[in-house]
């Protein structure tokens, strides 16, 4: 009976969600001036994990759990979010050699504190892998219910500030100025005389 009521109080805990992404004009603009030096550079974006595995949702407080929306896991937000930026600069292609991959080591918040810590080992061959972390601090509550709110309302901002910090990395402009590089030419095949 004790499992029954516990699971019910569990399943009865609201779901803080957090908002849609919203793309940053900011970075849209660092995207597009890099786009200006680069008019050929586009990139790929792959996969965006995390070192704990992927992450649905995070508890805060005892009071629910903080979740992305559209079931995605906060990984793949971060991942989607940073394609829209790519996408809506024009700088975004499959067919780009220069692939964009993410693996945090910190994805968390304090919902006490009022932050959000985002860190990440960013890979983008040929450039080596390189650190991009960011903490976000937002105005919280000491009552449970709203500082969780606040919480779930405080990861858009604080992905479009992380994607500030990595599309404004000089790493960053070396994997889009090496997209931009032709492909070595294909060898020719001409007729040799007498043959």
């Amino acid at each position: 009976m004790g499992v029954v009521v516990a699971a019910l109080l569990l399943s009865a805990c609201p779901a803080y969600t957090v908002t849609r992404y919203s793309v940053s004009v900011d970075n849209v603009e660092m995207l597009r001036s890099l786009q200006k030096k680069y008019p050929q550079g586009a990139l790929k974006v792959s996969d965006f994990i995390s070192e704990s595995g992927p992450q649905r949702e995070i508890l805060c407080r005892g009071a629910g759990p903080v979740a992305p929306p559209d079931q995605k896991t906060f990984e793949q937000y971060l991942q989607a979010a940073l394609r829209d930026e790519l996408r809506m600069a024009g700088v975004y292609s499959d067919k780009s050699k220069v692939e964009l991959s993410a693996k945090f080591h910190e994805l968390d918040f304090s919902s006490i504190d009022g932050t959000w810590n985002l860190a990440a080992s960013v890979s983008a061959s040929p450039v080596q892998p390189f650190q991009v972390s960011h903490v976000s601090s937002f105005s919280s509550s000491p009552i449970g219910d709203n500082a969780c709110n606040l919480t779930a309302q405080a990861f858009m901002p604080a992905t479009q500030d992380f994607l500030k910090k990595l599309v404004s990395s000089p790493e960053f402009e070396k994997a889009f100025a090496a997209s931009e590089e032709a492909p070595a030419p294909l060898p020719t095949t001409e007729a040799v005389p007498g043959t």
